[in-house]
This record gives C-alpha cells, structure tokens and sequence, in this order.
C-alpha cells in the first residue's frame, strides 16, 4: 500500500472514530442600540452564537415587540430586528430571547428610558443640553470613547456609566484642555471613577459627580477600567443635571430563600419561617428584640432564647456585649445581619464567650490555605454549635477592625435554637433545548441545614406532548475532604444534589416557540406535602430530532 492510500485511510478513519458534531447551542450576548424611547421603532442588531435561522424574538412583559428584518450573518453571529416599543411602556429593564431553529437562548436585557436618547454615531460637536443618554460600544480592546461637552459656570453634572455585558466593567474620566508646557491644548485629567465600591455583587457600572468652577468645554471619556473592548462591550452613558445617588452597597439576594448572607432579613416569624421549610410547622416562638452594652459597663443586660440583640458600632474599636441565658445543653445558632453597612465596609465579628472567658465559638471561619500554607479566615452570617452545658454565656460584637465604625455600622444578631429546614435550593439549566428522541439533565441541589432528614420532592409541570420527567442518578463528584478545613461543619449546610431527566419521544411534536415548565421543590411533613419551597419557570422547546 502507498504512503498516499495509507494517508488517506487514516485520515477516514480518525473521521469515523472522531467525537459526534457537538449540538448547537444558541446564545446571545449583546444588542446594540441597548436602549430605546416609548413610542420609538428602531433597527437593532443581536449578537451572540449559533443563531442561524432565527425565527422570532420574545420579551418578557409587554410593550416591545420584534420583528426579524431577515438579514443575518452568514456564520449565524448576527440577527437584525426592528423593536417596536409601545407609547405606554414604562422606562425599565426588559429581558428578551431569540427562538431559532436550534431552539430557544439565553436572556439579556434592553433599556426603556424616558429622556433624550442618541447613538455615539449622532454626537456631533459638544453636548450642552441635559440630561442625555449616550449609547456606545468600544469595538476593540484598548478603545475610548470621546465626547465633548459645553458646560456653565457652577453647574453640577453626574455622569454613570451602564454596562450592558457582565464581563464589561466601564470606567468614566473628565478631561479639562487646560494645556502644558509643552501644549497649550493638552487634556489634563480632573475626575475618575471606576465604580463607587468594587466587592462581589455590586454593581459594576461607574459614577462620577462633578461641580463644574468655570465655564468652557470638558471631554468625558469612557473605557474599559483594564483596557477590555470588543463587538459585546456595549454602554449607556448617562449624564444628568444634579448629583445622582450612589448606587447601594448591598448585594442583591439571588436565591428565593437565603440564610447565609448578611443583607438577609431576619423577620420576626424567623422561627416559623424556618419550620416551614422542615419537618415540623409547630415551632411559633416569638422573637424578643435586647440591646446589647459597651464592654465595661456596670450593667450587662441578660437575654433569652430565641432573641434578637441589636446595636450600632458608632465609635472605633467600640465592643458590645450581652449575656445569653440558657436554661439546658442544646445545639444553638447565631445568625448575623447587616441591614445598613455590610462588607467590605462592616465586617460584624460576634464571639461566643463561656462563664470563664474562653471562647466557644466565633462567626469568622478559619481554615489552611494548603497552596501557600497560611491561615485563612472569613466572615459568615450564620454559625451552628452545640451547647453542653446550662448557664450564662457572653455574646460580644465588634468590626474586625479597631479603626472603622459609623452611624450605618448596625448589626442584628438572632441566637435561637437549631430548627432542622432545606435552606437554598437551585434548579439549573435556565432553558431546556430537547431534540425529538433525546433526553435533558435538570439538576436540583438543596442544602440540609441544621440536621434536616426529611424527605424532598421535585416536580416537573406544564411538560409539553411527548415529553415526560423521570428522576435519574448522576455520577456522584468525589471530591476529597479538605485536610485543613477548620470547622467547616459550623459554616456550611450539608448540599444535596438530584437529577430529573427531561426524555422527548422520537414523535414529540417540534415546538415553534418556547413552552414555560415548571419546576417545584417541595418539603414532605407528616405524609403530605407542604408548600413549594421553590418554584423555577425554564422555556423548553421541542427540536427535530438528531441524526447521527
């Protein structure tokens, strides 16, 4: 045999052997202009991934609606659409997806404002009249956009820079040509903001407020904060007349019900909430608020359980202190809320103090760093131990710090006993693409707190025809136990995870636009179940069926 034929014979059979065409996955990441007005009508484009043959697009809520203009690109990167959006609708975000043949994308967002609204492209000469939405895109990395303003005497402008792409963090400078040296027209820098605070689940979008001292024209640039840029680097850049509020410093909760983070609320039917989500609805004690005294006073008020201890840390290094009574050996819990201040500004340290001053337990979490060999502490909201013995406990409250502290410095901390619930739940995926004879994973993780064993159930409903649910194994991650993980049983729940596998019959009719299912997690209690913990809305779609 030839060296040619043997070639070509390899060549074949490596395609023979090679792995099956990976399915399409539509997405998408960006549309650009990220904003429109009610009662305008305008071209757009959508970017994103395997978009070949787009068939519509949907919004959730109503007040838009989109029509495909029927040019594509061919490499199925690129839809256009004209977006219609009704006299009425009010100024907010809405969320919208693509429906292709290849099934239903993920979602992202376009802007309905109600003020003046331009494309970079239509910025011609400086901007003087306020306020004014500017919407841009920096298409390659290391770009910055330019705009020149007209500004008078003694006026205050605030300028924000909205991403409209998670991996996007945008940065806004003001320039004066004030000049040098060596060039009288030189721009020189007089005002930055990356963002107000950079800590996870802030935003990421700049604001920068500023008085103007004279009259004359100024330059706002904006850029990515390292330089990023590219097709999806999509903004808003707003500028109003007066000082605009800095954005909060609270992370937003993304989960239905959470115990583990300090903005968390912990309501006055804390304990019956918790019993809720457990094996037993019996549990109706109140919660009696006490205020905890400066370390040092005469006085140190005592509280009972379940109670709630509240203060303010005004002054730095300031320690608040409080007995805690117990009448008997039980398993407690003390969770910690910030309701003003939190991290990384407020960072609540409470100690749990025996009769003789040594401390039994402490909300800061400390392990070894195996990889640099050095201990590892963070702060949790929530802390579980067991209590052996009856007594007078000392509960103390301070910042990590001895130099930070302030009015907004306020904390609550709830001492209550153990009450065994599933805490977070997750569903994942958050769209299902099922071809005609194939099977989907949906995967639910629920966390076992404070020693819950009940039963869970989760349902699937609204299935379209041909589609049924039917619970599945995965295989089980083994993840090795942490040599030096302190004690993690106190800081963490015990998380669980299932599997329901979604299964199309080869004859499952195709869909021609999503069908909202439903997922529903519910506790089981005395042999009936209890309302739903969690309910999830994913789109599936029903596709041909694949030929391999």
């Amino acid at each position: 045999m030839s060296y040619g034929v043997l070639a070509a014979v390899t060549v074949v059979a490596a395609g023979l052997c090679g792995e099956a065409a990976k399915e399409p996955d539509p997405k998408i990441s960006t549309i650009f202009p990220v904003a429109g007005r009610p009662g305008d009508s305008f071209e757009a484009v959508i970017r994103g991934t395997d978009l070949e043959k787009a068939r519509s697009v949907i919004f959730e809520g109503s007040g838009l609606r989109a029509s495909l203009l029927g040019a594509e690109s061919e490499a199925g990167t690129e839809v256009k659409v004209k977006i219609a959006v009704a006299p009425d609708t009010p100024a907010g975000r809405y969320q919208l997806r693509v429906v292709t043949a290849n099934g239903v994308t993920n979602q992202i967002a376009l802007d309905v404002l109600a003020g003046p609204l331009v494309e970079q492209s239509a910025v011609h000469g400086a901007v003087s009249e306020f306020p004014v939405t500017i919407m841009g895109r920096l298409n390659r990395p290391g770009d910055t956009d330019d705009y020149w303003l007209e500004i008078r005497d003694g006026v205050t402008l605030s300028f924000e820079a909205v991403s409209l792409t998670p991996a996007f963090d945008p940065a806004i400078a003001l320039y004066e040509p004030s000049g040098s040296w060596f060039d009288s027209h030189r721009l020189n820098r007089i005002a930055f903001n990356d963002e107000p605070l950079s800590f996870p689940g802030l935003s990421r979008n700049a604001l920068l407020v500023h008085k103007f001292s004279r009259s004359g024209k100024y330059c706002v640039k904006v850029s990515g904060f390292n330089g990023d840029g590219g097709p999806d680097h999509a903004y808003e850049l707003n500028i109003t007349s007066g000082v605009k509020p800095t954005p909060s410093l609270h992370p937003g909760l993304s989960a239905v019900f959470e115990e583990r983070q300090f903005t968390r609320l912990l309501r006055p039917t804390r304990m019956r909430d918790l019993a809720s989500r457990g094996g037993s609805g019996k549990t109706e004690q109140p919660l009696e608020t006490f205020r905890a005294a400066k370390e040092g006073s005469a006085e140190i008020p005592v509280m009972t359980i379940p109670g709630v201890v509240e203060g303010r840390i005004t002054l730095p290094g300031e320690v608040h202190v409080i007995r805690v009574r117990l009448e008997k050996a039980q398993d407690i819990v003390f969770e910690v809320e910030t309701p003003e201040a939190t991290l990384p500004r407020f960072n609540p340290v409470v100690r749990l103090l025996e009769p003789g001053g040594r401390e039994i337990a402490t909300d800061v979490y400390t392990k070894l760093n195996n990889n640099g060999l050095y201990m590892m502490k963070m702060i949790r909201a929530k802390t579980t131990l067991s209590i052996g013995a009856a007594g007078e406990y000392t509960l103390q409250i301070r910042d990590i710090t001895t130099a930070c502290a302030g009015q907004d410095f306020r904390y609550r901390v709830l001492v209550r006993q153990q009450v065994p619930h599933v805490g977070n739940v997750e569903i994942a995926p958050e769209r299902v693409n099922l071809p005609a004879g194939g099977s989907k994973p949906l995967n639910v993780s629920i966390d076992r707190e404070e020693g819950f064993r009940g039963y869970v159930t989760v349902d699937v409903e609204g299935l379209p025809a041909g589609v049924t649910a039917r619970p599945a194994f995965e295989n089980p991650e083994d993840k090795p136990p942490l040599p030096n993980g302190g004690r993690l049983e106190r800081y963490t729940p015990r998380e669980q995870r299932t599997t329901v596998m979604l299964i199309a019959t080869p004859d499952a009719p195709q869909s021609d636009i999503p069908k909202r299912i439903r997922v529903v997690v519910r506790v089981v209690r005395d042999g009936s179940l209890v309302a739903p913990l969690a309910v999830k809305e994913i789109p599936l779609m029903v596709l041909p069926r694949t030929t391999s």
